[in-house]
């Protein structure tokens, strides 16, 4: 077992073996299959009682998961989840998906000096599509930061690019252009927003010019973020 969090939720990668039959796998599998298990934990008790009054963020995460999927957005394949309760109160919720292989954080290869510029452009324009393929099927993210994007070292299920953390997600139908400029402000892109946006427009030339909207939501956002930050100083 490979740990990558611990706390507050604890996030693994491991292997279950063949014997371990899942529907939405591969009904003829014969070696061990590589996935990633969450284990949603409780930020205060608070948290917890919210949580067992609007439901386990592992049963949100298995149907955006599936969601995404059905309309063609990359994101790992969801294969398991439950949820415990007793006592009127959720104990246990947990979350299985497939392992995207060798995946590295997409942050951490845009941010590199050693990533050639048409592979990076590359990179953007498939996340440009993904997050507008997201939006378009009526899926806000909230909390659409590079960190919850992973990119893989070759192809997987014809894409590179797989969206991660389902948990805060909704679906409320169709989203209006301010709500999916409130997403993408958390994507701190810097100098690639140009080519990022222009992907993303892709189709809506008219789009382009809000982009004064966007930078604004920006601009909020960094606000927002260096609050709570000098908050937590003090």
């Amino acid at each position: 077992m490979n740990v990558f969090l611990e706390r507050p939720n604890f996030v693994a990668a491991l292997h279950l073996p063949p014997m371990i039959r899942i529907p939405e796998s591969s009904p003829e599998r014969t070696a061990e299959l590589p996935v990633v298990l969450k284990r949603f934990g409780w930020r205060s008790p608070l948290h917890r009682i919210v949580r067992s009054l609007t439901g386990s963020k592992a049963i949100r995460s298995f149907l955006i998961g599936m969601t995404l999927r059905n309309v063609g957005v990359g994101t790992p394949r969801p294969l398991i989840a439950w949820e415990r309760r007793g006592a009127g109160a959720m104990n246990q919720s947990y979350y299985i998906t497939e392992e995207i292989v060798d995946a590295t954080n997409l942050r951490l290869i845009l941010q590199s000096s050693t990533v050639l510029e048409p592979e990076r452009t590359a990179l953007l324009t498939e996340l440009a599509r993904l997050v507008r393929g997201m939006h378009d099927a009526g899926i806000l993210h909230r909390d659409l930061t590079l960190g919850n994007f992973l990119a893989a070292p070759k192809p997987v299920e014809g894409r590179r690019i797989f969206l991660i953390d389902l948990s805060r997600a909704v679906h409320p139908g169709r989203i209006p252009l301010p709500l999916r400029f409130m997403d993408l402000a958390r994507m701190n892109l810097q100098e690639s927003w140009q080519e990022f946006f222009e992907a993303y427009c892709e189709g809506h030339p008219g789009w382009k010019a809000c982009r004064p909207l966007l930078r604004s939501f920006i601009w909020l956002r960094r606000r927002k973020m260096g609050f709570w930050k000098r908050m937590r100083r003090h």
